[in-house]
Formats: C-alpha cells, sequence, structure tokens
C-alpha cells in the first residue's frame, strides 16, 4: 500500500470519527450574571446603575430574569425564548420585543425588533461566553431611523 493511499485512508477514519457539526455542543449560558459596568459601553445611550441575568438554559430553550437599575427605578422582566429560528416575543418595561434567536457556531445571535414611541428599533445582540466560562459578552447593535449605535455589555458569573 503506497503513502498516499495509507494517509487518505487515515484521514477518512480520522473525519468519520468527528462529530458532525450540527451535534457539536453548544455553550451552556446558565447562571447568574451580573454586569460589569467598568468593562461595558453604551456608546451614546445612558448606562443603567446595574443590570443582573438570571439565564437557565435547557437547550433550545432560554429563560433569562433581567434586573435593570436606572435613573428611572428598578424593572424586572422575565424572557423566555428558544434557540429555534422562531419569533418569541417579550414584554420589557412596556414595550414589545418580537426575537429570533439561532447559533452562529459558539455564539448565541439574537436579532429583535422593538416597537418604541420614537419608532421601530431593531437590535442584534451577540452572546459570547469566555473559554473558562466566566464572563458573557453582549455585542449590541440598534438601529432606528438610519442611525446605528453599538454597546458592548459585559457581565460576570456569580
Amino acid at each position: 500500500m503506497s503513502s498516499l493511499s495509507r494517509l487518505s485512508g487515515f484521514l477518512g477514519l480520522a473525519l468519520l470519527a468527528l462529530p458532525p457539526l450540527a451535534a457539536q455542543k453548544v455553550p451552556d449560558l446558565t447562571g447568574t450574571w451580573v454586569m460589569a459596568l467598568d468593562k461595558s459601553d453604551f456608546g451614546p445611550l445612558p448606562a443603567p446603575q446595574s443590570r443582573t441575568d438570571v439565564i437557565v438554559h435547557k437547550e433550545p430553550s432560554i429563560t433569562d430574569k433581567r434586573t435593570v437599575v436606572s435613573t428611572n427605578g428598578e424593572t424586572t422582566s422575565t424572557l423566555v425564548y428558544a434557540v429555534d429560528g422562531k419569533p418569541h416575543v417579550n414584554h420589557i418595561g412596556g414595550i414589545d420585543a418580537t426575537s429570533v434567536l439561532h447559533w452562529d457556531g459558539q455564539v448565541l445571535v439574537m436579532e429583535s425588533t422593538l416597537t418604541t414611541p420614537q419608532g421601530e428599533v431593531k437590535a442584534v445582540d451577540r452572546y459570547t461566553l469566555s473559554a473558562d466560562q466566566k464572563t458573557l459578552t453582549q455585542a449590541r447593535t440598534l438601529s432606528l431611523g438610519g442611525q446605528e449605535a453599538t454597546q458592548t455589555i459585559v457581565m460576570v458569573k456569580q
């Protein structure tokens, strides 16, 4: 058997041993996450005083009990999603948000539309869990009336 044949056979066996891409494990976002205000960037928008997310993630379902404290007081919302490509409607501080979630490799992507008194806001959130699973970073792009703003919200696991 030639070296090329052996190499080809070995590569074929190695490829069979790899898990299919669809079966690769996605990160588990379960935990209590507290915003690190000093590491977060809210761009042109005012930052909240604090934010805590208590996430229960049982793929494909995600429930997030989010408490935000701002100059307007404290708001707690329970957000329920599924990573299934279908729209999910949640009520956040009196505003309806329709979100569709999917995985982009190890990154959870949430595309949302919010109807506000200022008009329709489009939000794209990309949630990335650090390798040590202690930091959850939410990279957000907001679009309203042809203008765009970006934010980075860094959450630390408690």
